[in-house]
């Protein structure tokens, strides 16, 4: 092969290469009518993404998944994709008409602007391919689902894809339809179950939240220990915190000890004491076991470090205190350097009266946040007071 023939082969490979890294969905924006007109003379069925502009998850599926080449190409070729603000313009009135009640709300309409199929949240290059699939496939759209159910298919199969169906948009029917599914199972523990049993569960203690405490392992086997352990304690939490003033403290800790491995238990109980002693304003209980919290369990998270130094900075002014604020939060940022920690450390630097460094870290959280594509609004107030001060 001529060095010549070589070399344009490889240029045509760069840029072949090069225009796949840059296709993404192309978005029809805030105009329904011009994607119904589309998509009625293309025949294609259209995809929204409704979205708010305040929401993470909306920010974060164009960041990561509307630019990605393999999600871009595959709706590109098969939808017409509309993006619709929902607090502006038409947006209230198709967010009523469409029953969209949480960010980002995915939506397949026809071309007639009949709902065909739906799903909701924050969805992965694979998961949303896997949506536009179902939603392209007659047989697994939610309308013709609906429609099989109320001519009164009850075929098991059939109602455990239902069930997830309803559950990944945050259908009304979902869990009622996931009860008519587990009416038909003798054993709750097969691992198909174990999904429906985990998008079933609601609060603490009923019956589903018990089979995933005594069949935790089940759970963490199919979505991972944080993950199931991260539902139980918001579970917990929710529960506890109903009725702080006549809280049980020994008792709470029984709920512990008995959802959670030993090392757990201890680690979610001392933390849920502190917040406890915090809400109930008991701040000389709150500093100090905060303090013996980050002596006891050695291998905190940066989160954990930051949000225990942050509650100083809120509620305590004891310079001691807030000196050992100071130390949790600079090893948060040993760990992980982000825009929450930098701003608590120039927030206690600033509570402290060393507006020099106050002002170094306050730059420092905004230059992080901007190369992430955070909210700093909060630390531009905090520089505008230590400014005030100079």
């Amino acid at each position: 092969m001529g060095k010549g023939m070589l070399f344009t082969l490889l240029m045509t490979g760069s840029f072949a290469v090069g225009a796949q890294q840059h296709v993404a969905i192309q978005f029809v924006k805030n105009d329904l009518a011009a994607a119904l007109l589309q998509a009625g003379q293309k025949d294609k069925i259209i995809f929204v993404d409704a979205y708010a502009t305040w929401c993470g998850p909306c920010k974060m599926m164009d960041q990561n998944v509307f630019s990605d080449s393999l999600v871009g190409a595959f709706f590109n070729q098969n939808f017409i994709n509309l993006k619709l603000d929902m607090e502006k313009g038409d947006g209230p009135h198709l967010a009523e008409k469409y029953a969209v009640r949480a960010y980002p709300t995915f939506l397949f309409l026809s071309a007639t602007g009949d709902l065909l199929h739906q799903g909701l949240g924050y969805h992965p290059v694979q998961k949303i391919i896997t949506l536009g699939q179902d939603a392209l496939n007659p047989k697994k759209q939610i309308t013709t689902l609906k429609r099989e159910y109320k001519n009164g298919n009850r075929d098991s199969d059939f109602l455990i894809e239902f069930a997830m169906a309803l559950f990944e948009c945050n259908d009304s029917m979902a869990r009622d339809i996931g009860q008519v599914y587990l009416a038909t199972q003798s054993n709750w523990a097969s691992p198909v179950n174990i999904p429906v049993i985990a998008r079933m569960v609601q609060s603490y203690g009923d019956p589903y939240y018990d089979f995933m405490v005594h069949r935790r392992y089940l759970f963490v086997k199919q979505f991972g220990e944080g993950v199931i352990d991260g539902s139980l304690l918001n579970m917990i939490e929710s529960h506890l915190y109903t009725n702080l003033e006549k809280l049980d403290l020994e008792e709470t800790k029984a709920i512990f000890n008995n959802t959670f491995p030993t090392s757990k238990a201890s680690l979610f109980f001392d933390l849920f004491e502190i917040n406890y002693y915090n809400q109930l304003e008991e701040l000389s209980k709150y500093k100090d076991l905060s303090r013996a919290f980050v002596k006891k369990h050695r291998t905190l998270s940066w989160s954990t470090l930051n949000e225990l130094a942050w509650g100083f900075y809120e509620k305590i002014d004891e310079d001691k205190a807030l000196k050992w604020a100071l130390k949790w939060v600079k090893k948060s940022i040993s760990l992980n350097s982000n825009p929450f920690n930098n701003d608590t450390l120039a927030a206690l630097y600033y509570k402290v009266g060393n507006h020099k460094q106050a002002t170094k870290y306050a730059h420092k959280a905004i230059a992080l946040a901007q190369a992430a594509g955070s909210d700093y609004s909060e630390t531009t107030r905090l520089l505008e007071k230590i400014e005030r001060i100079k």
